[in-house]
Formats: structure tokens, sequence, C-alpha cells
């Protein structure tokens, strides 16, 4: 619900008039479509345009450990138009927050290509336990060059590695 635009809340309160039999799951910390018109002010109007709905508030994090819940909380504290929640998981502490810059794309890969390298090394993982997860697709082609650099094996999951596309193929087969 956090993502709807203002027509698609127009609408949803249409469809609700007469009964109000409604019910809507979103995230009110995580509206991320304002490219797509995406209005957080719909999710944050909620109790007021529906004062007799039953909130239900899912703070329990399943996947998150207390130190990235606390991280996050503080990040998001500074910012006053928000619906207070006390998120917590019973998943422990887990590990600190390691925070990094790269100056180029090249060298946030290379950081961490060298953090999966250590994770290995150091602590005994093998490389099948680690995961990278990245926000954008366009992000695989770094991550991707720096692993062919370097020799360390990978897997893409959900998308085609970046030189098996057709199109890039295509590219490398004209040059």
């Amino acid at each position: 619900y956090q993502d709807t635009n203002r027509p698609q809340y127009l609408l949803i309160q249409h469809l609700a008039k007469s009964h109000r039999n409604l019910c809507v799951v979103g995230d009110p910390d995580q509206s991320i479509y304002s490219w797509r018109n995406a209005d957080i002010k719909n999710i944050l109007s909620f109790q007021r345009d529906y004062p007799e709905a039953k909130i239900i508030a899912l703070e329990e994090s399943y996947r998150s450990t207390q130190t990235i819940l606390d991280a996050a909380r503080s990040l998001i504290a500074v910012n006053n138009q928000r619906i207070e929640r006390d998120l917590w998981t019973s998943n422990g502490l887990g590990v600190p927050i390691v925070i990094s810059e790269g100056f180029n794309e090249q060298e946030e890969e290379l950081f961490v290509i060298n953090e999966v390298e250590k994770l290995v090394r150091e602590e005994g993982y093998r490389r099948s336990d680690v995961a990278v997860m990245y926000r954008t697709n366009s992000q695989s082609r770094a991550i991707e060059e720096v692993c062919l650099r370097y020799g360390v094996p990978y897997q893409l999951i959900g998308s085609l590695r970046f030189y098996q596309r057709q199109e890039i193929k295509n590219l490398i087969a004209y040059l």
C-alpha cells in the first residue's frame, strides 16, 4: 500500500466507499516508488481516512539481526512523517555493520569480493555459503567482472550473466 499513487488511492476509496471493507498491507518505512508517482501520504493518512480499521503492526523481523534493525531505526528516526514502530527480532545481535566507501563501482565490487574471500579464508565459510545481493540488475556486471578477473566462481540467480545476454554476444561478435 505504501507504493500506491494518488489515482490508485482514489480508486480504492471509491471501491470501499459504501461497505468500507478494505484490507491493505504496507510498510510505512519502505516507500520506494516515488519515481512512479507513489505517494507515501496514502499509507500515512490511512488511519485518519479509515478510523474504524484495525491496524495490525508486524514488528517482528524474521530475517534481520537486531544490529541491522537498530541501524535502520536510527536512520529512519529523523523522518518526522512516519508511523512509529518497534521492530525486534529473536535472531540475536548479529555481526557489526561494516561501512565502506568506494570511489567507483570497481572499488565497490572489489571490496565485496575481498569480504567474501575473507569469510572463506578466515571464518571457514564456503563460497557457496555466501550470497551477494544488489539493488538493480545493472550492478551485476561490475560484480561479474571482478569475479572473472580474480577467478572467483559465481552463480547469477534470476538473470542472465552479462556476457551471456544476446545483445552483448552480438556486440562482441560484431567487434
